[in-house]
């Protein structure tokens, strides 16, 4: 009888514990406020996760619980822009250091380069522009270029680098949900490296309105698999995926290839389309 007490007020015990730890978590909301309000004046290191696990460990916090808001913080940057907009800040704020692995890109992707040689310039919405690589090159062949990027560091080095390369173009701070493209109003929309959701059937049908007939969609990004896995936040594409999300458009080129990419190292799968709305 009397072990079976002392059973019992082990049990009710370490119940009476889990519930107490489970009060004294913190909720999401919480999580990545307290997440936010560090990365905003954290060093400038590559390993973000990693200072912040290192940062959470030495304030006592269990390694259960480190691992527990990690994730609710990659989930959380797929899903609430002021995440990327505070990361692209600082991205684009950091002055260069010569290492192509820390560097934002500067040059423009060489399939737009590529792809855009044959067409005609027109309109073009260039998103995710960032310090407007690709829109000022389109601007320097004569595109009338618009570019959206929620990142005010990157759309201010835009506008200087348009400006020094003699050019104009549009500059739109924004979100991909709360920015309206219009309908048939784009002759060319690129969609490089963006963290766009071109996966999300709103969005993409929005995309699709806004182009013109004819008009061409130009999307690099990465892929992702059991070999190249990706966070939630780089919105990565899965194999053939933007085949059948196109599947309506006209197919001018493909490709899905392992490569250094412009914001990734070596190794990476990455895929490139081009794809024409048809008239």
């Amino acid at each position: 009888m009397i072990k079976s007490k002392l059973l019992m007020l082990l049990v009710v015990g370490l119940l009476l514990a889990g519930i107490a730890a489970a009060q004294d978590a913190p909720d999401d909301d919480a999580v990545w406020s307290a997440f936010t309000g560090w990365f905003r004046t954290a060093p400038q290191e590559r390993d973000l996760f990693g200072m912040y696990s290192a940062k959470l460990g030495a304030e006592g916090v269990p390694e259960a619980e480190v691992r527990r808001r990690l994730a609710v913080i990659v989930k959380l940057f797929a899903e609430r822009p002021e995440g990327a907009e505070i990361l692209y800040d600082r991205t684009y704020s950091r002055p260069l250091t010569g290492d192509p692995s820390l560097d934002s890109p500067r040059e423009p992707s060489a399939f737009v380069v590529e792809a855009a040689k044959g067409l005609k310039p027109g309109t073009a919405l260039d998103l995710g522009t960032g310090q407007g690589r690709n829109a000022v090159h389109l601007a320097a062949q004569g595109w009338d270029v618009t570019g959206l990027d929620m990142s005010q560091a990157g759309l201010d080095e835009a506008r200087a680098n348009a400006a020094k390369a003699g050019v104009r173009i549009r500059t739109v701070k924004g979100t991909y949900e709360a920015y309206d493209p219009g309908v048939d109003r784009w002759d060319l929309i690129v969609v490089v490296f963006a963290w766009a959701p071109v996966e999300d059937p709103s969005f993409l049908a929005r995309l699709k309105a806004s182009l013109k007939p004819g008009g061409v969609v130009l999307v690099e990004n990465f892929v992702a698999d059991s070999e190249h896995p990706h966070a939630p936040m780089v919105r990565a594409h899965k194999p053939d995926g933007l085949k059948t999300l196109f599947a309506d458009f006209e197919l001018v080129s493909y490709e899905e290839k392992e490569m250094t990419a412009d914001w990734g190292g070596p190794g990476s799968l990455v895929v490139r389309m081009a794809a024409r709305k048809r008239s």
